[in-house]
């Protein structure tokens, strides 16, 4: 591939990328939702607009009938393999920029068209009729073309790219044009590209209120500019400022819940001093007469961590004497939220909770009484979802490079 066909390619997915976040912003409802690259390039279900969309961007390009026929000859397949339902809803949507030859399409076309142009090739010197081999009747077929959706006349990159920054604007409060351009937009290209990349369809799909969740953290996007601009050690340092300076040498008591992203990056002696560091730092300081209501210690969630890498870690951590609970209070037991959330006692010092995975966060955090919450979400990729986290908790999104970067900030 040359260097002109390359960046063309590139452009391509990058206006799809756009045209993506376009249609999710666009949804009538907090509720509306996409799957990126599910049956289409996006499947969007919204009500009346539901559609499978197929996006492609020519700026170089004439239109021709044949640049979009397999297009056409995949969704037939796809409503031929639905049973050719005579009241579907969801429309077939062909959307591209070309430089040019649009009229060639008319605004409407009969059947006859459609067979012609669009459902017959040759493929070695033999004719193929798609329709006939697939055994699609004109009534089935007429259907088929009622749902079929062609826009030869989508904007350009640069018309598009300004419609995305316009709905961050209207879309996220307090944003301006700028702040789309330098914070939001980055994320929100960062979140198609999170999702295009899952292998279960059902981790490509997403609704309009968590795609603006996850795209509204600004915060994310500056902290990471100052780990591009100063290096690590400042960002190292930022964190720590930001997140872990108390006003007294005592650390005031709270149910702290660190959520670590340990993926592709497990080694048992970093990991058992980052954990052994965190229940140190975190927990009340043991004294002769200390008041049961002053003891406390922090929460973990390990993100990413196989069962076996797990028991290995808890077992090295039994070995060197830290004493840690994971709220399964005997073998075979079934995991009790209301075990986890006991305090340590002056005969159990309890250093370390664990909290098993991101499902049991509402449960543990709605049995955690009498005690303000906070919640550091250190991640290499994505955060955890908004559906595991509860209202009312002060959440901390901290994107980091590597798992023991958090060792960097609690030594600084």
């Amino acid at each position: 591939m040359n260097n002109r066909s390359a960046h063309a390619t590139i452009k391509g997915y990058f206006y799809q990328f756009d045209h993506t976040i376009v249609r999710i912003l666009d949804g009538t409802t907090p509720q509306s939702s996409i799957i990126v690259e599910g049956i289409e390039d996006i499947d969007l279900d919204d009500g009346d607009n539901s559609a499978f969309v197929q996006c492609k961007y020519y700026e170089g390009s004439e239109y021709n009938h044949s640049v979009i026929k397999e297009a056409v000859i995949q969704m037939l397949k796809h409503f031929h393999g639905e049973g050719c339902p005579a009241g579907q809803k969801i429309k077939y949507r062909i959307y591209g920029h070309y430089k040019g030859g649009q009229k060639k399409l008319p605004a409407a076309f009969d059947l006859n068209f459609l067979k012609k142009n669009f459902l017959t090739y040759k493929h070695n010197k033999k004719t193929h009729e798609v329709h006939k081999e697939l055994n699609v009747n004109d009534i089935q077929l007429s259907n088929f073309n009622n749902l079929l959706e062609i826009d030869l006349y989508a904007p350009s990159y640069d018309v598009q790219q300004n419609n995305v920054i316009k709905l961050l604007v209207s879309q996220i409060p307090g944003c301006n044009s700028e702040d789309a351009k330098v914070f939001y937009y980055p994320n929100a290209i960062n979140v198609i590209q999170s999702l295009a990349i899952q292998s279960d369809e059902n981790k490509r799909k997403i609704t309009k209120k968590s795609f603006v969740s996850r795209v509204n953290r600004k915060g994310i996007v500056f902290s990471l500019w100052l780990r591009e601009k100063f290096g690590n050690d400042y960002y190292a340092k930022y964190i720590k400022r930001k997140y872990f300076k108390f006003s007294s040498t005592k650390v005031p008591k709270a149910s702290r819940i660190f959520v670590i992203d340990m993926t592709d990056e497990f080694d048992l002696s970093k990991a058992v001093a980052l954990l052994n560091r965190i229940g140190s730092l975190f927990s009340h300081k043991e004294h002769i007469r200390t008041p049961q209501q002053d003891r406390f210690c922090p929460y973990v969630l390990l993100r990413g961590l196989s069962r076996d890498n797990l028991i290995s870690l808890k077992n090295n951590l039994l070995e060197q004497g830290i004493n840690f609970i994971d709220g399964y209070p005997f073998h075979d037991s079934d995991f009790s939220p209301k075990h986890l959330v006991a305090e340590p006692t002056k005969e159990n010092l309890i250093r370390i909770k664990f909290i098993p995975v991101v499902e049991q966060l509402v449960p543990v955090i709605s049995a955690i009484k009498g005690s303000v919450i906070e919640l550091f979400d250190f991640h290499k990729g994505a955060p955890v979802e908004a559906k595991y986290l509860p209202k009312g908790i002060s959440y901390n999104d901290i994107k980091i490079e590597s798992t023991h970067f958090i060792s960097e900030v609690l030594t600084v």
